[in-house]
């Protein structure tokens, strides 16, 4: 099976996907999103700490979230989104917030995550998603990969929340019970990795949940957070050079369509 996506200005980007349990269930939800809702493309570009400022000015005026600073540090940021996840529902997020308010709370999620991980370009990764709460069980055996490769079609958070080895890359384990969320469920959307390949110290990792999360790890048992740390890669971009011009490009992408074969 092979995703294309068209993209003006650009050679089509041809993601091969694995052939394994997950990847059925991963084109099952991917196919029927893309026959009935229109996706949601958040270009990396777009997501600049000014834009943040103008997010924030309409945050305070719809939701009274006093969030307007004079500038952004790596602990506001995280501090918001602690704000974020308290306010959202973990599985059913449109519950409570209608669709007009969840689409400026997500495109301040997705800024605050830009401006903390961002080098000005499209990185860490180009997402396509499906704005709404349809999803499936992940199924069981799925393989983790620590540190993904340029390219690497990984699937979505599906939560607002971390999982597992964000929480340490970000030294993160206040109100650890809530931020950290386990890859349960499989969600309508591309992520294409536009990193390249980073470093993974797994013994530094472990004692990392056990000095700072000793009573989290306690209650959910340490194999389950082994288990759901990294990224579930179900497949790779085929040509990696057309994907660095895209992810170099300083013009607005403008994807005219996305097709499952």
């Amino acid at each position: 099976m092979q995703i294309k996506i068209s993209i003006r200005n650009h050679i089509p980007l041809v993601i091969d996907l694995d052939k394994n349990p997950m990847t059925d269930v991963y084109c099952a939800v991917l196919k029927r999103n893309l026959d009935t809702h229109d996706f949601v493309f958040r270009d990396p570009m777009k997501y600049t700490p000014a834009y943040f400022n103008e997010l924030c000015q309409q945050i305070k005026s719809q939701l009274g979230w006093e969030w307007i600073k004079d500038s952004y540090s790596i602990e506001q940021t995280t501090e918001m989104h602690k704000f974020i996840e308290s306010a959202l529902d973990k599985t059913e997020s449109f519950k409570n917030i209608p669709g007009d308010q969840q689409n400026l709370i997500h495109e301040a999620h997705f800024c605050l995550h830009q401006m903390q991980y961002s080098n000005k370009n499209r990185t860490p990764s180009i997402q396509i998603e499906w704005f709404n709460d349809d999803h499936e069980p992940m199924p069981p055996g799925v393989d983790f990969v620590y540190a993904p490769q340029f390219g690497d079609l990984i699937l979505q958070n599906p939560y607002v929340g971390h999982p597992p080895i964000q929480c340490w890359q970000q030294n993160d384990y206040k109100n650890i019970f809530r931020t950290c969320q386990f890859h349960d469920i499989i969600k309508p959307g591309i992520k294409i990795n536009t990193n390249e390949k980073g470093s993974f110290n797994f013994e530094k990792y472990k004692s990392w949940w056990f000095s700072k999360c000793n009573d989290f790890v306690d209650s959910v048992g340490w194999d389950k957070i082994e288990y759901y740390t990294g990224f579930p890669r179900i497949g790779r971009v085929l040509d990696k050079n057309n994907l660095q011009n895209i992810v170099n490009d300083r013009e607005p992408l403008n994807i005219t369509k996305i097709e499952l074969s």
